[in-house]
């Protein structure tokens, strides 16, 4: 279901680019930015599918991956350096 709906807000090629995410990659704060950005449009899919469409593909990829792995969460808090 969360894969679904993932796809419907990222579209699939966004999907499928952040499964291929390298943690050691990822600016952490950039990331939270945009999770709460996100979250702050909660109960506004419309929204929330236009915010997503103004990013750039791999930051849009990165945030996909933040919201579907929580494995990744963990991954990306342990990096020290970038």
């Amino acid at each position: 279901m969360l894969h679904n709906e993932l796809e419907k807000l990222f579209g699939r090629q966004t999907v499928d680019m952040a499964g291929e995410v390298d943690p050691s990659k990822i600016d952490a704060p950039s990331v939270q930015q945009a999770v709460g950005a996100l979250l702050l449009l909660r109960g506004r899919p419309e929204e929330q599918a236009r915010f997503v469409q103004t990013m750039p593909g791999q930051d849009a990829a990165v945030l996909c991956r933040w919201l579907a792995d929580p494995a990744f969460w963990k991954q990306v808090g342990e990096v020290k350096q970038h």
